[in-house]
């Protein structure tokens, strides 16, 4: 017996603004069988530079898989790959998986895109917890991504809930399990640290809920995107305070001047 679904979806990762840039595109079209999971899966270039060393691979629970890849991936060109693990025995239900592209520009400097999407086994129910708001912002070396989850029906749910983020960023504390009280709604905080990211990307990130209804197994991914920013200096972090202060300081001279000359008349 087995169960199939298709998704279809597109990722951008592009690097820092510049003259030129590379922008990969994923169309990845996923079928559960007996033997595992199999994903077609094409890569595009609409960028305007060649990408080198292009690598993809397949994420799922504890298995990947890695494909054949391409030396180099010109603009507008694109690159086909059939990726497949196996997944062991799975409830019905919904079950995240992850497609990642490694590929580096001409200086050879690494980038990373990324996708995070849902397969169905069977046909389980709508998923009753849901990821309404994804609050991606900017970054510079360090920051949060926030996010709510809610309950969407009238009865306690504990859910795994995991942020995913491209290689160069870092999540510095896991998602501890989640409890909703019936239509409950809680928002949550992960820190995020950029590790190699440059200035002006724009990068997706993820966030997976997954819990078990019985004998059916849910999930839920939502994305957001984070823009890395330049880092500031010191004095530029703090501009608006020193301004600030160095006002009130003047103020406060000129008070102490005028009551000294009242005090003289």
């Amino acid at each position: 017996m087995k169960s199939s679904v298709i998704a279809l979806a597109a990722v951008l990762a592009a690097g820092p603004v510049a003259a030129k840039s590379i922008s990969i595109t994923m169309t990845p079209v996923a079928e559960l069988s007996d033997s595992g999971l199999n994903v077609r899966l094409t890569v595009g270039n609409v960028g305007d530079e060649a990408a080198q060393s292009v690598a993809t691979a397949l994420y799922f629970g504890d298995h990947d898989v890695r494909g054949k890849g391409a030396p180099s991936l010109a603009p507008q060109a694109t690159l086909l790959e059939t990726l497949s693990l196996p997944t062991g025995e799975l409830k019905t239900g919904r079950w995240p998986y992850r497609v990642t592209v490694d590929y580096t520009d001409a200086n050879q400097y690494p980038f990373q895109a990324l996708h995070v999407l849902v397969v169905t086994k069977g046909s389980p129910p709508p998923s009753k917890v849901t990821v309404p708001v994804v609050s991606g912002g900017t970054i510079a070396t360090s920051g949060s991504l926030t996010f709510t989850v809610k309950n969407m029906a009238d009865v306690e749910r504990t859910a795994a809930v995991q942020v995913v983020v491209p290689e160069g960023l870092e999540v510095t504390r896991p998602v501890a399990p989640v409890t909703l009280t019936k239509w409950e709604e809680k928002s949550l905080s992960v820190p995020i640290a950029n590790r190699t990211a440059l200035a002006g990307s724009r990068l997706p990130v993820f966030v997976s809920v997954q819990y078990d209804d019985g004998d059916t197994h849910q999930a839920t991914v939502a994305q957001g995107i984070l823009e890395i920013v330049p880092a500031q200096s010191f004095f530029a972090q703090r501009s608006l305070f020193l301004v600030v202060g160095a006002a009130i300081l003047i103020l406060a001279w000129g008070g102490f001047l005028v009551a000294r000359l009242m005090r003289r008349t």
